[in-house]
Protein backbone atom coordinates (compact mmCIF):
# COMPACT_ATOMS: atom_id res chain seq x y z
CA UNK A 1 0.00 0.00 0.00
CA UNK A 2 2.71 2.40 0.06
CA UNK A 3 5.06 4.39 2.73
CA UNK A 4 4.29 7.60 4.24
CA UNK A 5 4.69 9.85 1.38
CA UNK A 6 6.90 13.26 1.42
CA UNK A 7 5.60 17.03 0.63
CA UNK A 8 5.78 16.46 -3.16
CA UNK A 9 3.26 13.65 -3.56
CA UNK A 10 2.58 12.37 -6.66
CA UNK A 11 -1.19 12.41 -7.01
CA UNK A 12 -1.17 16.33 -6.23
CA UNK A 13 -1.81 15.96 -2.48
CA UNK A 14 -0.02 18.81 -0.87
CA UNK A 15 1.63 18.05 2.87
CA UNK A 16 2.85 19.77 5.62
CA UNK A 17 4.23 18.40 8.65
CA UNK A 18 5.19 15.05 9.25
CA UNK A 19 4.46 11.42 9.78
CA UNK A 20 1.22 11.72 7.08
CA UNK A 21 0.40 8.51 4.83
CA UNK A 22 -1.45 8.94 1.73
CA UNK A 23 -2.08 5.43 0.23
CA UNK A 24 -3.81 5.41 -3.00
CA UNK A 25 -5.99 2.61 -4.93
CA UNK A 26 -5.14 2.05 -8.79
CA UNK A 27 -7.32 3.35 -11.37
CA UNK A 28 -8.38 6.22 -9.24
CA UNK A 29 -8.19 9.97 -9.60
CA UNK A 30 -7.62 12.68 -7.03
CA UNK A 31 -8.90 15.81 -8.86
CA UNK A 32 -9.38 18.18 -6.29
CA UNK A 33 -6.74 19.73 -4.28
CA UNK A 34 -6.28 18.42 -0.97
CA UNK A 35 -4.03 19.73 1.66
CA UNK A 36 -3.36 17.50 4.70
CA UNK A 37 -1.65 19.70 7.83
CA UNK A 38 -0.18 18.37 11.15
CA UNK A 39 0.80 15.25 12.26
CA UNK A 40 0.03 11.46 11.71
CA UNK A 41 -2.91 11.84 9.57
CA UNK A 42 -4.09 9.25 7.26
CA UNK A 43 -5.45 9.44 3.61
CA UNK A 44 -7.01 6.19 2.08
CA UNK A 45 -7.98 6.28 -1.25
CA UNK A 46 -9.66 2.85 -2.41
CA UNK A 47 -9.48 1.76 -6.23
CA UNK A 48 -11.18 3.45 -9.03
CA UNK A 49 -12.47 6.32 -6.73
CA UNK A 50 -12.64 9.94 -8.57
CA UNK A 51 -12.15 12.90 -6.07
CA UNK A 52 -13.27 16.28 -7.91
CA UNK A 53 -13.43 20.24 -7.09
CA UNK A 54 -16.48 21.02 -4.93
CA UNK A 55 -18.80 22.86 -7.00
CA UNK A 56 -20.81 24.69 -5.32
CA UNK A 57 -24.45 24.99 -5.81
CA UNK A 58 -25.96 26.89 -2.63
CA UNK A 59 -24.10 28.74 0.23
CA UNK A 60 -21.31 27.18 2.00
CA UNK A 61 -21.11 26.23 5.67
CA UNK A 62 -19.68 28.58 8.39
CA UNK A 63 -15.96 27.51 8.87
CA UNK A 64 -15.01 29.55 12.47
CA UNK A 65 -11.75 31.01 12.05
CA UNK A 66 -10.82 30.29 8.11
CA UNK A 67 -10.88 32.24 4.75
CA UNK A 68 -12.34 30.58 1.74
CA UNK A 69 -9.61 27.70 0.92
CA UNK A 70 -8.40 26.57 -2.59
CA UNK A 71 -8.30 22.93 -1.20
CA UNK A 72 -11.54 20.67 -1.27
CA UNK A 73 -10.61 18.49 1.08
CA UNK A 74 -8.38 20.07 4.17
CA UNK A 75 -7.26 17.08 6.77
CA UNK A 76 -5.68 19.75 9.71
CA UNK A 77 -4.34 17.91 13.26
CA UNK A 78 -2.58 15.20 14.59
CA UNK A 79 -3.91 11.43 13.81
CA UNK A 80 -7.00 11.96 11.60
CA UNK A 81 -8.27 9.18 9.28
CA UNK A 82 -10.11 9.27 6.47
CA UNK A 83 -10.99 6.09 4.19
CA UNK A 84 -12.57 6.17 0.85
CA UNK A 85 -14.03 2.58 -0.79
CA UNK A 86 -13.60 2.11 -4.18
CA UNK A 87 -15.43 3.36 -6.95
CA UNK A 88 -16.69 6.20 -4.85
CA UNK A 89 -17.61 9.37 -6.61
CA UNK A 90 -16.71 12.86 -4.76
CA UNK A 91 -17.56 16.05 -4.93
CA UNK A 92 -17.28 17.51 -1.86
CA UNK A 93 -15.69 20.33 0.58
CA UNK A 94 -14.40 18.49 3.48
CA UNK A 95 -12.69 20.06 6.43
CA UNK A 96 -11.37 18.48 8.96
CA UNK A 97 -9.88 20.37 12.07
CA UNK A 98 -9.20 19.05 15.23
CA UNK A 99 -7.50 15.42 15.92
CA UNK A 100 -8.76 11.96 16.24
CA UNK A 101 -11.31 11.95 13.91
CA UNK A 102 -12.55 9.48 11.64
CA UNK A 103 -13.83 9.68 8.34
CA UNK A 104 -14.95 6.13 6.74
CA UNK A 105 -17.39 6.64 3.47
CA UNK A 106 -18.30 3.17 1.64
CA UNK A 107 -17.54 1.51 -1.57
CA UNK A 108 -19.52 3.04 -4.79
CA UNK A 109 -20.74 6.08 -3.17
CA UNK A 110 -21.81 9.22 -4.90
CA UNK A 111 -21.44 12.56 -2.52
CA UNK A 112 -21.88 16.17 -3.00
CA UNK A 113 -21.79 18.86 -0.46
CA UNK A 114 -20.34 20.01 2.80
CA UNK A 115 -18.65 17.61 5.54
CA UNK A 116 -17.20 19.40 8.54
CA UNK A 117 -15.26 17.49 11.15
CA UNK A 118 -14.50 20.72 13.24
CA UNK A 119 -13.60 19.25 16.73
CA UNK A 120 -11.37 16.45 17.98
CA UNK A 121 -12.59 12.29 18.59
CA UNK A 122 -15.51 12.80 15.67
CA UNK A 123 -16.87 9.96 13.48
CA UNK A 124 -18.46 9.87 10.44
CA UNK A 125 -19.43 7.32 8.57
CA UNK A 126 -21.44 6.33 5.51
CA UNK A 127 -22.22 2.91 3.91
CA UNK A 128 -21.90 1.28 0.40
CA UNK A 129 -24.20 2.92 -2.46
CA UNK A 130 -25.07 6.28 -0.68
CA UNK A 131 -25.88 9.18 -2.62
CA UNK A 132 -25.84 12.95 -1.69
CA UNK A 133 -27.09 15.73 -3.72
CA UNK A 134 -25.81 19.12 -2.29
CA UNK A 135 -26.70 18.12 1.40
CA UNK A 136 -24.25 19.25 4.62
CA UNK A 137 -23.16 17.15 7.28
CA UNK A 138 -21.52 18.89 10.43
CA UNK A 139 -19.88 17.41 13.20
CA UNK A 140 -18.35 20.71 15.57
CA UNK A 141 -18.53 18.35 18.63
CA UNK A 142 -17.23 14.78 19.60
CA UNK A 143 -19.71 11.94 18.56
CA UNK A 144 -21.10 9.79 15.59
CA UNK A 145 -22.72 10.29 12.56
CA UNK A 146 -23.70 6.92 10.99
CA UNK A 147 -25.36 6.58 7.44
CA UNK A 148 -26.17 3.42 6.34
CA UNK A 149 -25.98 2.01 3.28
CA UNK A 150 -27.82 2.87 -0.19
CA UNK A 151 -29.11 6.00 1.33
CA UNK A 152 -30.22 8.51 -1.05
CA UNK A 153 -29.58 12.09 0.79
CA UNK A 154 -31.40 14.81 -1.38
CA UNK A 155 -30.54 18.20 -2.07
CA UNK A 156 -29.89 20.67 0.69
CA UNK A 157 -30.40 18.08 3.23
CA UNK A 158 -28.66 18.96 6.77
CA UNK A 159 -27.27 16.89 8.90
CA UNK A 160 -25.81 17.32 12.45
CA UNK A 161 -24.89 16.12 15.60
CA UNK A 162 -25.17 19.56 17.61
CA UNK A 163 -26.65 23.04 17.26
CA UNK A 164 -22.76 24.03 16.96
CA UNK A 165 -23.22 26.98 19.60
CA UNK A 166 -23.95 25.85 22.88
CA UNK A 167 -27.14 27.72 24.85
CA UNK A 168 -26.80 27.38 28.90
CA UNK A 169 -29.46 28.48 31.71
CA UNK A 170 -28.37 31.54 33.41
CA UNK A 171 -28.93 30.34 36.93
CA UNK A 172 -27.16 27.35 37.10
CA UNK A 173 -24.40 27.43 34.28
CA UNK A 174 -25.92 23.93 32.86
CA UNK A 175 -25.79 23.79 29.54
CA UNK A 176 -28.66 23.03 27.93
CA UNK A 177 -28.23 21.44 24.24
CA UNK A 178 -25.49 18.73 24.51
CA UNK A 179 -24.51 17.40 21.20
CA UNK A 180 -25.97 13.65 20.58
CA UNK A 181 -24.90 11.15 17.97
CA UNK A 182 -27.27 10.48 14.87
CA UNK A 183 -27.63 7.15 12.89
CA UNK A 184 -29.14 6.43 9.67
CA UNK A 185 -30.31 3.30 8.63
CA UNK A 186 -29.67 1.63 5.62
CA UNK A 187 -32.14 2.32 2.59
CA UNK A 188 -33.22 5.82 3.82
CA UNK A 189 -34.69 8.44 1.79
CA UNK A 190 -34.01 12.18 3.08
CA UNK A 191 -36.14 14.30 0.93
CA UNK A 192 -35.65 17.99 -0.24
CA UNK A 193 -34.38 20.43 2.44
CA UNK A 194 -35.18 18.17 5.49
CA UNK A 195 -33.24 18.51 8.68
CA UNK A 196 -31.81 15.27 10.81
CA UNK A 197 -30.59 16.75 13.93
CA UNK A 198 -29.00 15.79 17.16
CA UNK A 199 -29.92 12.59 18.53
CA UNK A 200 -32.35 10.74 15.34
CA UNK A 201 -32.42 7.30 14.96
CA UNK A 202 -34.26 6.61 11.21
CA UNK A 203 -34.58 3.09 11.00
CA UNK A 204 -33.71 1.27 7.95
CA UNK A 205 -36.06 1.93 4.76
CA UNK A 206 -37.64 4.84 6.05
CA UNK A 207 -38.81 8.15 3.95
CA UNK A 208 -38.26 11.70 5.59
CA UNK A 209 -40.04 14.02 3.60
CA UNK A 210 -39.24 17.53 2.11
CA UNK A 211 -38.64 19.57 5.01
CA UNK A 212 -39.56 17.99 8.08
CA UNK A 213 -37.32 18.19 10.90
CA UNK A 214 -36.83 15.07 12.95
CA UNK A 215 -34.61 14.50 16.03
CA UNK A 216 -36.02 11.51 17.71
CA UNK A 217 -36.25 7.64 16.65
CA UNK A 218 -38.44 6.64 13.74
CA UNK A 219 -39.45 2.96 13.28
CA UNK A 220 -38.33 1.20 10.09
CA UNK A 221 -40.27 1.36 6.30
CA UNK A 222 -41.84 4.54 7.69
CA UNK A 223 -43.00 8.28 6.31
CA UNK A 224 -41.60 11.13 8.52
CA UNK A 225 -43.15 14.07 7.59
CA UNK A 226 -43.73 17.47 9.53
CA UNK A 227 -41.67 19.78 12.02
CA UNK A 228 -41.33 18.69 14.06
CA UNK A 229 -41.13 15.13 12.64
CA UNK A 230 -44.23 12.75 13.14
CA UNK A 231 -45.21 9.39 11.30
CA UNK A 232 -47.75 9.85 9.01
CA UNK A 233 -47.49 6.17 7.03
CA UNK A 234 -45.84 2.53 8.17
CA UNK A 235 -45.34 0.07 6.20
CA UNK A 236 -43.89 1.45 3.44
CA UNK A 237 -40.80 0.48 0.55
CA UNK A 238 -39.48 2.98 -1.96
CA UNK A 239 -37.33 2.59 -4.75
CA UNK A 240 -34.78 4.28 -6.77
CA UNK A 241 -35.91 4.12 -9.66
CA UNK A 242 -39.35 3.41 -11.67
CA UNK A 243 -37.63 0.64 -13.71
CA UNK A 244 -37.62 -1.13 -10.14
CA UNK A 245 -40.65 -3.23 -9.52
CA UNK A 246 -42.92 -2.72 -6.87
CA UNK A 247 -42.68 -4.69 -3.93
CA UNK A 248 -44.87 -7.77 -3.80
CA UNK A 249 -48.10 -7.48 -2.20
CA UNK A 250 -49.28 -9.03 1.29
CA UNK A 251 -52.06 -11.02 -0.63
CA UNK A 252 -49.40 -12.32 -3.03
CA UNK A 253 -47.06 -13.28 -0.47
CA UNK A 254 -50.06 -15.32 1.15
CA UNK A 255 -51.01 -16.24 -2.38
CA UNK A 256 -47.97 -18.33 -3.05
CA UNK A 257 -48.27 -19.94 0.93
CA UNK A 258 -51.24 -21.15 -0.04
CA UNK A 259 -50.06 -22.67 -3.53
CA UNK A 260 -46.80 -24.05 -2.23
CA UNK A 261 -46.67 -27.96 -1.88
CA UNK A 262 -44.39 -29.88 0.17
CA UNK A 263 -41.68 -32.08 -1.69
CA UNK A 264 -43.73 -35.39 -0.47
CA UNK A 265 -47.48 -34.15 -1.49
CA UNK A 266 -45.92 -34.19 -5.09
CA UNK A 267 -44.89 -37.57 -5.19
CA UNK A 268 -47.71 -39.00 -3.93
CA UNK A 269 -49.75 -37.16 -7.24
Amino acid sequence: MGDPISPACPWGVETQGDAHVVRVGPDSRIEARVIVKGRGNQLVVGANVIALPYAPAGFPATVPDASPSLHSITIDGEDNVVRLGDRTRLGVNLTIRGSGNTVEIGEACHLHGFMNLLCSGARLRIGNGTTMVQGSIQLHEPGEIIIGEDCMISSQVYISLSDIHPIYDRGSGQRLNPAASVVVGDHVWAGLRCMIMKGARIGDGGVIAAGAIVSGQTPPNAIVAGVPGRIVRENVEWRRDFSQPPPESLAQVQDKSRRWRPPWAAKRS
